[in-house]
């Protein structure tokens, strides 16, 4: 299992030198401001800005970043613009379940939500707002007589007793209305009403290692969440909890991808296990690299799949196939996210910008 302070998101580990430097650098009577309350700063050379994760928004492309950054491009790509951020807190995530209405998250819980297709965006919700609302859901339970609600009470003061500090990791949105948001040390929460109110929903996952959610995605019509420990979850719409499953690897899951009953689970040194069966049984397959995996699509009409690790390579393969092939890149970068952008084409985020890749058809007919 990874080491529960640096689950931040794989990235973290490249940036955190850099980071603690700059912080070393502050002059010591220098004012702590809230990153949660400074809206994000104008930056120039977009395209090389460090990225974690894209989404489409209709046509529009959108893709998010460090200290708040969030930009949009009507050319494929071509050329970038920024939006209008109210924080500076990192965000990692970013889905579009309609062509306008768009939600991000990242550090200190923050979640963000567009009306306009990404073009500009409002706070919803954070990591000061959730220990207090989430502290008054479980009292109210707790008061009526609920005894699972005291062992909620307690971890949510334990996860939040230093601040706002943990990270939203992930989110996935089955349309405007219905949402959900992952992150680090369990965190678990569910929205109804366009994220206007998020509720906590730790009752409704088995959960007691208090493992990382590092990813969240609906393949199929079943909603799965990848986390440490080799553990998927898979939400039982019947019950409404999200019941564990064993896939027979003991690292951590960073990110999901899939198309029908295929999906595709990928992390840590060069891992990648697959189900055909809805999540009941998982089988590794073969990868050339030890590389973290860290973004991946499905690819529907062809079954194959790409995924990015952060070496700068691709791995590609296809539903049938026991492996997948390594391929390098034109220009390798340490890659966070991938979009189809049709006709062999790929968009990549990363930690050195964003970039197109096209890679040989040939690779995933293997």
């Amino acid at each position: 299992m990874m080491n529960r302070f640096n689950a931040v998101k794989w990235q973290a580990g490249w940036l955190g030198a850099g980071l603690l430097c700059a912080t070393l650098a502050l002059p010591v009577n220098a004012a702590f401001q809230d990153p949660l309350d400074l809206p994000a700063r104008q930056m120039d050379n977009l395209p090389s800005r460090p990225l974690q994760a894209l989404a489409k928004a209709g046509s529009r492309l959108v893709a998010v970043g460090l200290r708040g950054l969030i930009i949009t491009s009507d050319d494929d790509g071509a050329t970038w613009r920024q939006s209008a951020v109210p924080v500076q807190d990192d965000l990692v995530a970013v889905q579009f379940p309609t062509a306008t209405d768009g939600w991000a998250v990242g550090h200190d819980g923050v979640i963000l939500h567009s009306r306009d297709a990404g073009q500009s965006w409002e706070k919803q919700f954070d990591g000061r707002a959730a220990k207090d609302s989430f502290t008054h859901y479980y009292q109210t339970l707790a008061d009526g007589g609920d005894a699972d609600a005291q062992a909620a009470l307690a971890l949510i003061e334990r996860n939040y007793k230093v601040g706002p500090a943990l990270p939203l990791l992930d989110l996935w949105f089955d349309d405007a209305q219905q949402g959900y948001a992952v992150g680090s040390f369990g965190v678990l929460m569910k929205t109804v009403d366009s994220g206007r109110t998020w509720l906590p929903w730790l009752e409704h996952i088995d959960n007691p290692d208090v493992l990382n959610f590092n990813a969240i995605a609906s393949i199929n019509g079943q909603l799965y969440i990848a986390a440490e420990s080799g553990t998927i979850y898979r939400l039982n719409r019947a019950t409404q909890r999200f019941d564990s499953i064993a896939t027979g690897y003991d690292g951590s899951f960073f990110g999901l991808a899939g198309d029908g009953d295929t999906v595709l689970a990928f992390g840590l040194v060069g891992t990648v296990y697959r189900t055909q069966d809805q999540g009941r049984t998982w089988a590794p397959l073969d990868s050339p690299s030890q590389a973290i995996i860290t973004a991946g699509i499905a690819l529907p009409d062809s079954k194959r799949f790409v995924l990015a690790n952060a070496s700068g390579d691709l791995l590609m393969g296809n539903d049938n196939g026991q492996k997948v092939v390594l391929q390098q890149t034109s220009r390798p970068a340490r890659y966070t996210g991938i979009l189809a952008l049709g006709q062999g084409r790929f968009l990549m985020s990363s930690l050195d910008g964003i970039r197109t890749e096209t890679p040989s058809d040939s690779t995933a007919q293997r």
